[in-house]
């Protein structure tokens, strides 16, 4: 590697040091909201348990008739504590991921960066005892340009990384809600009973867990395209997993027909943001272009003056 590869691989490390601080914190933040959460299940759990079990309130709703309202009632709540809960943890260990690739990248940078000082002191050493004063601003105008395209490319360069990361979630999710979609049309017209429902929902749970990974994704994705030039994504929704009680307790056709509705309409969603996706690739790759090529031309000048000195 010479010295002016490593010196552009050194001048992305500003950049990096500080996306890795903000995403320390968001991993703390993260780490609470975990914490918040899973005490919160837990509590939902008891008072499930505390229902189910033959207590004085649970003889008092049973004597009222509220008692399987009641039940059902605290079990919906379980359920979404439940789901907050795993999204949560999701995030978490997507952040911490991130944070170890982020951390092992900047090790890596960081000896680069004391071979880069050693080579440059000894070639500013040669170079100042033969540059007048007008030559030494011209070459600080060179590094100050450089400087930035470097910083620009890295940035694009990290919006492509978590583009590719997210556009694989979407497409793994895409197959599980092809597959669901494909049992609940088959549970709707065969009613194929708990076999077809546990088939459904298998595919179901899976797209859902790839739900909670994407939001993290396209958290980041959207942070690092408001570095390049503030590019957006269509938003999208989760899926309801309330509709699983109501098919399971009133088991016919039409809520059958609304599962499968709706696991159709998070496919067309998620269709669309992949052709968003595949856009704002299409602009990235080109910007990425025109930024390498104006980092050559500032290499050519860089050149040539120091060969001039």
């Amino acid at each position: 590697m010479n010295l002016f590869e490593l010196r552009d691989r050194v001048l992305t490390l500003p950049t990096l040091e500080k996306s890795l601080s903000l995403l320390e914190k968001e991993i703390l933040e993260a780490t609470i909201a975990v914490s918040l959460l899973l005490r919160r299940y837990e509590q939902d759990c008891r008072d499930v348990q505390r229902i189910q079990k033959n207590s004085l309130s649970a003889f008092m709703f049973k004597i009222s008739g509220k008692y399987d309202g009641k039940l059902e009632k605290e079990q919906r709540k379980e359920i979404d504590a439940k789901l907050a809960y795993d999204c949560a943890v999701t995030n978490l260990a997507c952040l911490e991921q991130e944070k170890n690739e982020l951390t092992f990248h900047i090790l890596a940078l960081q000896a680069d960066k004391e071979t880069y000082q050693t080579e440059l002191a000894n070639k500013r050493d040669t170079i100042s005892s033969q540059q007048t004063v007008p030559e030494g601003a011209q070459y600080a105008e060179l590094e100050n340009e450089r400087t930035a395209i470097i910083t620009q490319i890295t940035e694009i360069e990290q919006a492509i990384s978590a583009l590719a990361h997210a556009k694989a979630t979407v497409k793994t999710m895409l197959q599980s809600l092809k597959s669901a979609q494909d049992w609940a049309t088959y549970d709707a017209f065969t009613r194929g009973g708990i076999i077809t429902h546990m088939k459904k929902y298998s595919h179901i749970d899976e797209a859902e867990k790839n739900y909670h990974l994407l939001s993290s994704q396209l958290r980041n994705l959207q942070s690092e395209l408001n570095d390049v030039e503030g590019l957006t994504l269509s938003g999208f929704n989760e899926i309801s997993s309330s509709q699983r009680a109501i098919d399971f307790w009133f088991d016919n056709i039409f809520t059958d027909l609304s599962i499968r509705n709706q696991v159709k309409d998070n496919a067309e969603q998620m269709n669309r943001l992949l052709t968003n996706m595949n856009t704002i690739e299409s602009t990235l790759n080109s910007k990425l272009n025109q930024k390498s090529e104006e980092l050559l031309k500032n290499r050519h000048r860089e050149e040539e003056f120091l060969l001039s000195i």
